[in-house]
């Protein structure tokens, strides 16, 4: 004679059963049904490591145009042999891809892309004879062209610092790259504190039963007593100071210097226009003022003359038209400069997209400065529409 109590136990433990069966199924059905998760995942820090690439690709082309002037553009061998330093580029991108084949620490990554960077720009830097039948290194259409290479990557570089909604999967993958620091003695406090708020946010999120438990037990391995925390150090100089500057520059401070350089950068330009157009009409004196472009053979007849003057104008109209804002700016009309900085956006952005190539097709690498000094207006103009945005 079964008594209830029994009666109840053999009822619960079959519940048990079927809902431990229940989960054992769902488990199985989902390893068999869910397919191998391929999307790609962003690294961390990626944005750090192709800022590093972009600013030696930078250097590397700026320095080896530098060097070479001033050296009288020396060759390497004797007879036939030259060694150009598009080999020398090869072989510093072969090192730099190889490096992090072979080896897993993290500060390889770094020295791959600075390596990345001046092996492109020593490699890109000749693409002049790569693109004429008389291997012509001094080509005028060669600047342009590394040039807008050189906006792609900054254009990849503006793309991965845009932030992007994390799954667990990819949260997992950024935890197991920063656990790294566990096995080189390195962890620090905020560095764990960020890797938990990662496992926290993937236990919270994920429908997998494999990460969650997954996470759970990275979780409890850095919570144990026995991991070792380094002590933390002083922030490297650069943090510093962008430390001091972040403190110092406000709205205001940034609205009198996005002033200042659009009001000198809209001077240089429209200086540029009056000297070349006050003298349209007399054409002895328009080739004296033209006398390098024409003795470079850059300007070789009437239609590259034309194209120049028309960039001329082109930079005077933007010139002006920057100007004009930065006057709208100064009076500081509070409805008026969301739209005033929009504007300012858009003109720095069609001058170094449109404008700033053919520059260097007529001033070659002199333009550098230049186009460095527009990057650098449109970097402060992005930085104060985000400073306005958040008052």
């Amino acid at each position: 004679m079964i008594t209830r109590r029994q009666a109840r136990a053999q009822i619960s433990a079959e519940l048990t059963r079927k809902k431990d069966e229940a989960y054992n199924w769902k488990v199985i059905r989902m390893k068999t049904l869910l397919p191998s998760a391929r999307h790609v995942i962003r690294r961390e820090q990626a944005e750090n490591y192709l800022l590093i690439l972009m600013i030696s690709f930078a250097f590397s082309v700026s320095a080896t145009r530098t060097f070479l002037h001033l050296t009288g553009y020396p060759r390497i061998g004797s007879g036939e042999l030259h060694f150009a330093h598009v080999l020398w580029g090869g072989l510093i991108l072969f090192v730099s891809a190889v490096l992090p084949l072979i080896f897993s620490n993290q500060w390889i990554l770094r020295i791959s892309a600075a390596g990345t960077g001046i092996g492109i720009g020593l490699f890109i830097d000749e693409v002049g004879k790569f693109i004429t039948s008389n291997n012509d290194y001094f080509y005028p259409p060669a600047a342009p062209v590394i040039y807008v290479f050189f906006l792609l990557v900054v254009l990849i570089y503006i793309r991965t610092r845009r932030p992007v909604n994390h799954d667990p999967r990819s949260l997992l993958y950024q935890t197991f790259e920063e656990l790294h620091e566990v096995l080189d003695n390195d962890l620090e406090p905020n560095e764990k504190a960020r890797i938990m708020n990662r496992l926290n946010e993937v236990i919270a999120t994920s429908d997998r039963p494999d990460l969650l438990r997954l996470a759970e037990n990275l979780k409890e391995f850095l919570e144990h007593e026995d991991l070792y925390l380094a002590a933390e150090r002083p922030p490297a100089w650069y943090k510093r100071l962008k430390t001091k500057v972040t403190r110092w520059i406000s709205p205001v401070h940034t609205q009198s210097i996005l002033v200042g350089g659009l009001a000198a950068w809209s001077a240089w330009v429209l200086y540029e226009f009056l000297r070349v157009f006050s003298n349209i009409s007399d054409s002895l004196h328009l080739i004296e003022v033209l006398k390098p472009l024409v003795a470079g053979k850059i300007i070789r007849g009437t239609v590259s003359m034309d194209l120049y003057l028309i960039l001329i104008g082109l930079q005077a109209g933007t010139g002006l038209w920057l100007l004009i804002c930065a006057s709208g700016l100064a009076l500081n009309r509070k409805p008026w400069i969301p739209r005033v900085v929009n504007c300012i956006y858009f003109l720095l952005l069609v001058s170094l997209t449109i404008l700033t190539p053919l520059m260097f097709y007529f001033n070659q690498f002199s333009s550098i400065i230049p186009a460095l000094v527009q990057f650098i207006l449109l970097l402060i103009s992005m930085k104060y529409m985000n400073l306005i945005s958040l008052q």
